[in-house]
Parts: structure tokens; sequence; C-alpha cells
């Protein structure tokens, strides 16, 4: 009887012996999990695509830990234009703690070409790759459903070739229960008692959850299509200058509302993914709305104030500012429908120009931005300010500029506020002795406006 007693008692120490261990070895395995660094991919839908990448490769249970987004763009900022070589990669996973760098790249309008690198930490080489080619889903369900069979073998290898020899020597005292003598027995609950609490403790998979998008570098693909509807308030200040300059008349308009709109459109980033897909075609145009002139004598007339002009865009999408250059065509009317009896002195304009510009965007934030352009224009002709009666022989040139500041709404709708100034200068090139009207003459337009942009 007492034999079997003490077979009983053997074997309940050996049954509370065995669970520190393996409580103790769980938590080892836990803190081993392989940590995978995803950087942000490259393309027009690079956000969309990360958050499809860390979901799916921090799943619990399967062994991986995903680090934080902003951790990792922290460090990209310090590598210019990205890891590209072995090196360069081995150190940004050195300086992460990564095991695993996941590189990706996004493609595409109609169909997405995806593209997805994982490169060792240890030495930078790459473990393996996959493509996808799917059609226009920003949800990347095909990504989705197959990129743990695809890469999580090679996931799985890649810790092992990091980690000391000395981590897999834990799991062979679990299958001695049997032989072990009683002495070993009693040695056995000291691991429990010594508990790693630290590794359990940076088990902290929050972080995985939030991934806040920081303000990093833009996306170099660009819109295909922007277009600007806004409301203006209109002011204009119009006066000779020269010989006569005192005896005429000055025009002045305080206020006055107008509509805009203005578009841009990049018609070769359907059909490719190179550098002439910025070229573009940009038009704009704005038109006075209800909008009379009051002449000193008390009467009102009716008045017409529009802007036309088209051409072609160019913009160069920088890691962190976009520049754009522009050729246009244009025509800048204002007319007041005054009775041919009338003797106020003040001609209708009708300029014909050909503009250069130059335009950056800033993004702030996610939700901020700023714009500015500022352009040149020569004046080919300047309607009735160019006849007989007024300045017959003259030559012109004017300036614009324009600065915005832009709240986005959502990914495609945003608000947009600023102002826009444009000025025409005219010199009269009549020859010397020759009956001058005046020496010249001044134009000057500012705009403030508020409006609702898209861009797609």
């Amino acid at each position: 009887m007492s034999r079997i007693a003490g077979w009983v008692v053997l074997v309940l120490a050996l049954v509370v012996s065995y669970r520190p261990a393996e409580a103790a070895q769980a938590k080892k395995t836990q803190a081993q999990k392989t940590q995978v660094a995803v950087l942000r991919p490259e393309g027009r839908q690079a956000e969309a695509l990360r958050r499809v990448l860390t979901q799916e490769l921090g799943k619990k249970g399967r062994g991986r830990e995903v680090l934080p987004a902003k951790k990792v763009d922290a460090q990209v900022k310090l590598i210019r234009g990205g890891p590209k070589t072995d090196e360069q990669r081995q150190a940004l996973a050195k300086k992460l703690g990564a095991d695993v760098l996941i590189l990706a790249s996004v493609k595409g309008t109609k169909r997405w070409d995806v593209e997805v690198r994982a490169y060792s930490g240890k030495d930078g080489t790459l473990l393996a790759e996959e493509r996808w080619d799917v059609r226009s889903n920003r949800a990347f369900p095909d990504v989705r459903r197959e990129l743990e069979p695809k890469l999580g073998a090679a996931l799985k290898a890649s810790p092992e070739q990091s980690l000391p020899p000395a981590a897999v020597a834990p799991p062979t005292p679990i299958s001695e229960p049997e032989v072990a003598p009683p002495a070993p027995i009693a040695e056995a609950p000291r691991p429990a008692v010594v508990e790693p609490a630290p590794p359990a403790v940076e088990k902290e998979e929050p972080p995985v959850q939030p991934e806040p998008k920081a303000a990093g570098p833009r996306n170099l693909d660009g819109p295909i299509l922007e277009a600007l509807l806004s409301g203006q308030g209109l002011f204009r200040r119009f006066n000779f200058s020269g010989t006569n300059a005192n005896e005429l008349p000055d025009y002045s308009l305080n206020s006055a509302a107008a509509a805009s709109l203005a578009v841009s459109y990049f018609p070769l980033s359907h059909f490719t993914d190179g550098v002439v897909h910025n070229l573009g075609i940009v038009a704009r145009g704005s038109r006075s709305l209800g909008l009379s002139t009051r002449l000193p004598d008390g009467s009102k007339y009716g008045t017409t104030a529009q802007l036309l002009e088209g051409g072609l865009r160019f913009r160069l999408p920088l890691r962190w500012l976009e520049v754009s250059v522009g050729a246009l065509y244009g025509i800048h009317s204002f007319a007041v429908e005054l009775p041919p009896e009338s003797t106020f002195a003040l001609p209708d304009v009708d300029y014909r120009f050909a503009h250069v510009e130059l335009g950056l965007r800033k993004e702030l934030t996610e939700r901020w931005a700023i714009a500015a352009r500022v352009g040149y224009k020569h004046v080919l002709s300047s309607g009735e300010l160019s006849s007989d009666d007024y300045i017959p022989k003259l030559s012109g040139s004017g300036l614009d500029g324009e600065f915005a500041v832009e709240f986005a709404l959502t990914r495609m709708l945003g608000l947009r506020m600023g102002g826009e100034m444009r000025s025409y200068s005219f010199t009269a090139d009549a020859a010397e002795g020759a009956p001058v009207f005046a020496g010249g003459a001044k134009d000057l337009y500012f705009s403030g406006q508020l409006g609702l942009y898209l861009r797609l």
C-alpha cells in the first residue's frame, strides 16, 4: 500500500512540475515573435495596400508582430529614396529591430499590378517575391486571401536564422518526466518562480491596430482628374498713365460676384505609368454674375467680365512637393454696355495673351495643403484699348499670381480658399511728335475665392 501511495505522489509531483515549465516555455515562445516592418508601398493605392498587408501579417496566432507604421516611416525618412541595397535594408532592419522587411508596389488604373517582396532583416537579402494582377478594388481581396499561403513559409523561416541556437533548446526537458528522479523534480518549479515577466509585458499588440497615417511622402502618381468649382469676389482698378492721364477717367470696381471652374485632366495616365502620364490638359474659366456699372451721372449699365484660358500642363511629383509648369492661351474681357451717344471715355478691353506659369503644391498634413502659382502673359491684342480712339500702337504684358489653402474633407473632396491677382501694363509706341491720347494704361484685377475641389 505504501508503494502505491509513493507512486501516486511521484505522478502528482511530475504533473505539478510540468505545468510551470510549460508556461515558461509558452512565454519564451511568445517573446520570440517575428518582428515584421511593412514599409509604405509605392503607387496610387499605397495606403490601402499597406493596410491589407499589416492586417494579414499581424493576425493573432501566426507568431508575428507588425511594427507601428509611424516608427517605420520615421526611420525610412532618413534614407533618401528608401532602402535600395542589401546594406541599406540590413541597416534599416537593425534600427527597427525587425526580422523581416516587407516592400511592395501597386501600379495601374483599371487593373492593379501588385508586387510584394519580403527581405531578411539579418542580411537584407530577398526571401520571397509574389505578384498579383487584380481588378480595380481598393480592398485587394486577392492579395488578402493569398498572402499567407504564398509568403507565410518564407516569413516563418526568417526568424530562426536570426535567433541564437540556445533558443531551440528549452523544449527537450519536457520529454523526460518518467525517468527524472525525485531530486530534480523539486528543482523544476524554479523557472516558475523566476518568471520572465518582461517578455510578457512586451506583448503589446494594440500598436498594430491604430496605424495612424503620419504625414509622410506624398503619392508620386498624382490624380488623373482635378476639378475646382468656386465662387469669387471680384475687384478691378483701371487707369490711364502718361501725358494726359489726369484728364481721363479711371474705373473702379469695388465688389462683384463671379463663378469659376478649373479642370486638369491627364489622359495618358490610363495607358502608361511612365513620365509622360504627367502631361495633361488644363482649362479655366470665370464669369461675373449680375454685374452693372454706375457712371458719375448716376446711370447704370450692364457689364460683363469673363476669363477663358486653356493649354498644356506638366506636373513633376517630387517626394514632398508637387511642381507644375503650364503653357496656355487665354482671353480676358471686360465690357460695359454703354450707349453710342455716351461720352464716358472707358474702353472695352479684350485681352488675348500667351501665358506661361509655374505652380507649387505642398501637403502639410493629411488634410491641410497649400498651393501657389505665378505666371507671365505676353499680350497679343487688347480690343478697343488699341483702337484709333485710344492708344493705336501699344505693347503690353501681364503678371498673375495665386495663393490658396486646401482642406481635405475626404480622399477625393475638399475645400479651397485663396486669392488671385492679375495685372496688365501697356505703353504707347507712338512716334515722336504724334498726338498721344495717353502714354499707357494699367489694369489690375483681384479676386478672393472659396470653392470645392475634386481629385480622382
